[in-house]
């Protein structure tokens, strides 16, 4: 029955797929591909807000704790090239007693402060032990809020981030 004509050309029949088959798995992969992507295409942008933000809750946290007056250093300068050195953020308290200081991911960069460009120089937050927050424009130590946009070079997407200067939290 092995050597039967019919049953080889059954047999040959059931090897394979059919065309609805295949487009039903390349179905499902383009909607997981859909899904997943934006994931890690926009994980650096994330992992930057996600560094600004744990970086003013230290300066928050080291001004109040502290009861020293404790200054937040955006730092944009960085060069335009194969190998962009990253954005920095510098805590340190008025005495120079103590600094610390974070990097931005390689491609995330500081784009706007408080709607004006903001992409070369230094912009500084001031944090006050009584845990208001105010930005080096002020004249008086009146609480400010401060908007602070970062920008996914790759992506071209941005995400703004508000330091309220009530309270020094963070909104989106």
């Amino acid at each position: 029955m092995v050597n039967d004509p019919k049953y080889r050309l059954k047999r040959m029949k059931k090897i394979g797929f059919t065309l609805v088959e295949l487009i039903v798995v390349m179905a499902v992969v383009g909607l997981l591909t859909g899904i997943i992507l934006p994931v890690f295409l926009h994980g650096g942008l994330d992992e930057g807000v996600s560094a600004f933000q744990s970086t003013v809750l230290s300066a928050k946290t080291f001004a109040v704790t502290q009861r020293k007056r404790c200054i937040l250093t955006l730092n944009a300068n960085y060069y335009i090239s194969p190998n962009p050195l990253p954005c920095t953020l510098s805590i340190e308290d008025t005495g120079k007693t103590f600094k610390k200081q974070y990097r931005l991911p390689k491609y995330i960069r500081f784009w706007k402060y408080n709607s004006a460009n903001f992409q070369s120089g230094t912009q500084t937050i001031y944090f006050e032990p009584n845990g208001i927050s105010y930005d080096s424009q002020s004249s008086s130590n009146t609480p400010m809020d401060t908007v602070i946009t970062l920008r996914d070079e790759k992506t071209k997407i941005t995400a703004d981030r508000t330091i309220i200067g009530n309270t020094c939290q963070i909104k989106k």
